[in-house]
């Protein structure tokens, strides 16, 4: 039988019947009532875990999501949140991303008891469901034997025992209780047989016909009166104008900055960029988004302005166009708005619909591997990712030392990041409005 506990805390735990969740998220937000569905129905633990990274990674900071079912047994970490499992050997084992820019994805196997816990402490209280704001969960699903070691039996000391209760004296055995007497049945006399009732003849009575009734004649509808004073907000003020995408002319050959348009030249020079295809978008992406007073747009979970980092007034968000995210400036002084993902190399390939390809340096240059790193929009986020490049991608964020980038793993850009290509060529990524 699955016993669950809870201590109290600031993140919200999700407990299902097979699937437990403790994520750092605000309490009214709409994804914790998401995520319940989606753990009350049983859902695969790759339902739950979309959903938590269609939020975006700044809306949740961390989370630890377990889902153990006979054809399912797997645990993602990410964040502060660290996972501690025994087995029923006593064995114990901890899973924590401590220094993982994304999460970690780990199968398990048979786990008789397990623990999320994001350094909260105080007495567990019983759970058997729901939802409830929590900063550690304890999961027990079969009884653990003792280990060998005296470290495990420290550790699963840790993880099963519940703290601040009284230590448990041993129960002294209760000697047998004697049996008690049972006293003779008594036997009774035989039931004498009840004289039946003699049936009531039925007098049929003549069938009267049913008239039917008449159908009703239908009621008017009312014509809805539109008035100008309703409690519905009819439109923004500030909102910007949707209009049709307007299409791109041809790239023209110029010795201005690079743009999202501007062509070079066919010969680069160390520090010359060209855009070799510019992409292409199908119009306007709409999204939930909040203004602040200087007229910058945010996304609808955001505090402070992402621009001028002013907090943000009491609104409703509403539906409006995605505005530009950034810009990358080169270190050569080029530009590169951020209305779209870039791919950049010494000579880029990758599917160019809705992709910048940007070549930068030499071409007989290997500093820089043909198809480099990738920037890539992801809903207001921005992330790097380096492709598997010879000489490696390092990103280095405002008051930071410099760390070099795992192949193909995506890192967040925050404003004011630098990124270096190799040694040689670097970009770093701003916010404007």
């Amino acid at each position: 039988m699955t016993e669950v506990e809870y201590v109290p805390g600031t993140w919200v735990a999700v407990v299902g019947e097979r699937t437990w969740l403790l994520l750092s998220v605000a309490p009214e937000s709409g994804l914790v009532r998401r995520c319940w569905e989606l753990v009350r129905a049983d859902e695969p633990l790759d339902e739950v875990l979309a959903e938590i990274v269609h939020e975006g990674f700044r809306a949740v900071s961390g989370f630890a999501l377990v889902r153990l079912a006979p054809t399912e047994k797997r645990a993602v970490v990410r964040g502060s949140a660290r996972l501690q499992f025994a087995d029923a050997s006593g064995a114990v084992d901890e899973i924590n991303a401590v220094g993982v820019g994304t999460w970690v994805d780990r199968n398990l196997g048979d786990v008789a008891r397990l623990r999320i816990a994001t350094g909260a402490a105080g007495p567990g209280l019983p759970l058997h469901g729901g939802v409830v704001l929590a900063g550690e969960v304890a999961v027990s699903l079969a009884e653990v034997a003792a280990p060998e070691s005296l470290a495990a039996q420290e550790e699963l000391a840790e993880l099963t025992v519940v703290r601040d209760e009284p230590p448990v004296v041993p129960v002294q055995p209760v000697p047998p209780v004697p049996p008690v007497p049972q006293p003779m049945p008594q036997v009774l006399p035989e039931p004498q047989p009840v004289p039946q009732a003699q049936p009531v003849p039925q007098v049929s009575q003549p069938v009267v016909p049913v008239q039917p009734t008449p159908p009703l004649p239908p009621v008017p509808q009312p014509v809805p009166q539109v008035t100008q004073m309703t409690g519905v907000i009819q439109s923004f003020d500030w909102a910007p104008q949707v209009t049709a995408a307007v299409p791109r002319a041809e790239a023209v050959v110029q010795a201005e900055p690079v743009t999202d348009t501007v062509l070079r030249t066919n010969v680069l020079s160390p520090d010359e960029t060209r855009m070799l295809h510019p992409g292409s978008t199908s119009g306007p992406q709409l999204v939930r988004a909040k203004k602040c007073p200087a007229g910058h747009l945010s996304s609808d979970y955001a505090v402070h302005c992402r621009v001028c980092e002013l907090p943000l007034p009491e609104q409703d968000a509403a539906m409006l166009p995605m505005p530009v995210l950034g810009l990358l400036r080169l270190s050569n002084g080029d530009t590169i708005t951020l209305d779209r993902n870039v791919v950049m190399g010494r000579d880029p390939s990758g599917d160019r619909r809705g992709v910048n390809l940007v070549q930068v340096g030499r071409e007989n240059d290997t500093e820089i591997s043909r198809t480099h790193v990738e920037v890539r929009l992801e809903g207001w986020d921005v992330l790097v990712r380096d492709l598997g490049s010879m000489n490696g991608t390092s990103v280095a964020r405002p008051g930071c030392p410099p760390q070099k980038l795992a192949a193909h793993i995506e890192e967040f850009l925050y404003p004011g990041t630098q990124v270096v290509l190799g040694d040689q060529f670097s970009f770093t990524f701003e916010v404007n409005g």
